[in-house]
């Protein structure tokens, strides 16, 4: 437990650290109060680069994650995403994703969830914050869901999907109930992962 909050607060203070300039030259634009709260109330992402990433990374088809984006931006309507997420269930699903090797027994949206997981715990991990965005955490969240689907034979109920669609909402709730923390640091997709790193620290 100890560790990997260590690591975790570790990633927080050099995400921070890389993002000094920006936030010297974000202007009035980004540091405006409206425009910190737009950025609070809902993550900004460039879909282009989402998209291309997952396609690139993960066993999915180029509409697949295209869908998965459109899936998670239906839901902001019925404000899914301030939903409080079942942290227990998303650390026994990863548990028996990625320890256990029963990732198969999982429906697919909890799949989804446990790739999410996988990814984020790689962020804080590996100290990758200073090139990391929200982009990229969606990217490769929906990318490692494609591919533990494959690697699982399937889900025990639900697709591919379906699986991909869990683990863009699981990063997405993260994102907005982490409340940007971050965001003071600079503008656009760079805000956040430093809350998410924090965040992070209560599924190790």
């Amino acid at each position: 437990m100890d560790s990997f909050m260590n690591l975790a607060k570790q990633g927080m203070q050099a995400y921070e650290r890389s993002q000094t300039d920006v936030s010297k030259t974000g202007g009035a634009e980004y540091n405006s109060p409206h425009h910190t709260t737009s950025q609070h109330d809902r993550p900004q992402f460039d879909d282009d680069e989402v998209v291309n990433t997952a396609t690139r990374e993960g066993s999915g088809d180029h509409s697949m994650f295209s869908s998965a984006l459109g899936f998670i931006k239906q839901n902001k309507a019925s404000g899914e995403h301030e939903q409080p997420i079942d942290e227990e269930h998303v650390v026994n699903a990863h548990r028996q994703a990625y320890e256990q090797g029963s990732g198969g027994s999982l429906s697919a949206n909890s799949m989804g969830g446990a790739a999410a997981l996988q990814v984020l715990k790689q962020f804080t991990s590996s100290g990758s914050s200073g090139g990391g965005s929200q982009s990229q955490l969606i990217s490769l969240a929906m990318a490692e869901a494609s591919k533990l689907f494959d690697q699982s034979g399937g889900a025990a109920s639900g697709n591919k999907q379906d699986a991909v669609n869990g683990a863009a909402m699981t990063v997405m709730k993260l994102l907005v109930q982490s409340k940007f923390s971050g965001g003071a640091s600079g503008g656009g997709s760079s805000g956040g992962l430093s809350g998410i790193m924090g965040l992070a620290a209560k599924f190790m």
